[in-house]
């Protein structure tokens, strides 16, 4: 019975990120059409912005914000500078994140405290989801 139920929930909360990925383009093209902003970012930096407000959601109120990557150079080198237990807590979060859901994974990394993993996550949640919806024809590839 759950076999059936966490596909839907995961399927569930990725139909929302991509409706919420719409919502901020079609924000940012306005923002664009107005002046308020040059140019509308790249669908990544779009979907990183998006899992970043799903994450700050998530928190509790008094924690810190999450830092802003707008450097996606940075974030692509990142994998090869964070320690090894990273990486295998990291990948751990992201098979939560793929057979569970999105927002257990968020919430266990959420419980570690550890701002740097958090980031570190959130920056792979994005490449993983990206590469993800790249494949269902739902963004565009870099």
């Amino acid at each position: 019975m759950t076999e059936t139920i966490i596909p839907n929930i995961l399927q569930t909360e990725i139909q929302q990120l991509e409706r919420d990925l719409e919502l901020k383009k079609k924000e940012l093209e306005q923002k664009q059409e107005s002046g308020e902003i040059i140019e509308v970012p790249h669908e990544k930096e779009v979907l990183h912005e998006v899992v970043g407000e799903k994450i700050q959601q998530t928190q509790p109120s008094q924690s810190q914000p999450l830092p802003s990557n707008n450097n996606q150079q940075q974030a692509s080198t990142l994998p090869t500078l964070i320690p090894e237990e990273f990486k295998v807590k990291i990948q751990e979060l992201i098979n939560v994140a793929f057979t569970k859901s999105i927002t257990d994974a968020i919430n266990q990394v959420l419980a570690t405290k550890n701002p740097a993993l958090i980031d570190t996550f959130h920056d792979t949640l994005v490449d993983e989801l990206y590469d993800y919806l790249v494949e269902r024809g739902k963004l565009k590839k870099l």
